[in-house]
Formats: C-alpha cells, sequence, structure tokens
C-alpha cells in the first residue's frame, strides 16, 4: 500500500531520507497524479482537470518502501507569473541541492507529443547530469502513428534511455512501471 508522506513548500520542508528517489515530472496536465494514483492502486495523489494545481513537490512511500516524488508540472497553467517562477526556482533548488540520488520519469502526453518546453527540460536534467526515463502517457486517447512518433522520438535521446506506454484509466503498461522500478 502506497501512502502520501508531506508536501514540500520549501527547501527546509523537503522529506530527509537517505534513499533515492523516483521523481514524476512533466507539463502540466500530462497526468502525473493520476499515474501516481494508478500505480499505487489507491487515490494517493490529488488529481485536477485543471492544469497546475499541483505547486508543492508531493512525496510518497511506495509499498516496497521506495520513495516517489511528484513534482509540480511545467508550462501551461492557470496562475501568475510570479508563482510559476516561484515554483520553478523551488524544483530547480530541488534539483541543484537535494542530496538523494535521483531518476526522473519524464511524462509526455501521446497525443500531443513533444513540445519546445519538454526539449528544454531535457536540456536541463543533461546539464544537471541527471538521469531520466520517459513515460508516455495517455496512449489510449492517441493513434498508432502518434504514438510510434513519441516513442520513436523518445529514444533518440540516449541510449541508456528506457521508454514506457502507458495508459493510467486503461491500466495499460502500469505493471512494466511497476516492475521495472521495483515499486
Amino acid at each position: 500500500m502506497w501512502k502520501y508522506l508531506k508536501s514540500a513548500q520549501d527547501q527546509n520542508s523537503w522529506f530527509q531520507h537517505e534513499g533515492e528517489e523516483i521523481v514524476f515530472w512533466g507539463r502540466s496536465n500530462v497526468g502525473k497524479s493520476s499515474l501516481i494514483n494508478s500505480l499505487a492502486e489507491s487515490k494517493v495523489a490529488k488529481t485536477s482537470s485543471t492544469p497546475g494545481r499541483t505547486r508543492l513537490i508531493n512525496y510518497f512511500e511506495t509499498t516496497n518502501k521506495k520513495i516517489v516524488v511528484d513534482l509540480p508540472g511545467y508550462g501551461f497553467a492557470k496562475m501568475s507569473k510570479k508563482d510559476q517562477d516561484k515554483i520553478s526556482s523551488i524544483i530547480d533548488l530541488y534539483f541543484s541541492s537535494s542530496s538523494n540520488q535521483k531518476t526522473v520519469c519524464l511524462l509526455i502526453d501521446a497525443k500531443i507529443g513533444f513540445l519546445p518546453i519538454d526539449l528544454e527540460m531535457i536540456e536541463y536534467l543533461n546539464q544537471k547530469n541527471i538521469h531520466f526515463d520517459i513515460i508516455i502517457t495517455k496512449i489510449d486517447k492517441a493513434n498508432q502513428a502518434q504514438m510510434h512518433k513519441v516513442k520513436k522520438q523518445a529514444l533518440t535521446f540516449s541510449i541508456n534511455i528506457n521508454v514506457f506506454l502507458v495508459s493510467s484509466t486503461k491500466k495499460k503498461g502500469i505493471s512494466d512501471i511497476l516492475e521495472f522500478f521495483k515499486l
């Protein structure tokens, strides 16, 4: 059983532990919270139809005692520029200052594909020397050509990259992620 641990708004409130963190990150409304709930088989993360509702760093513990981190989304969100800048600063500080080893799961919407802001975040992770894998979400809403195009592009970012295709609503690909990350 997964459980919610805490939310952090700044460095002083980060969850302190010694283990690795599996970090879920992507554009606003890409399905991060829905994916976490699907992996947990329960509603541990709050979901909303309005993009940008996750504004804090949320920590969860998996059944196998792994720490999962749900970061606020980047890109379009209904919030002020000041709030967007504040969230960006918190995320940058998290990636720059947190001592925990991290594996980032970068979520990409199968129907939309990679947008320039996604490419910027990939470059950011590469500059920080942070390993990332790509999870292509909402495959139930995309056609075969869209999924193939997004997966093909995802595989160009690194020879060490793992690419997962998932549908949180249809539970497709969920077991692959659970098994791979030992969640």
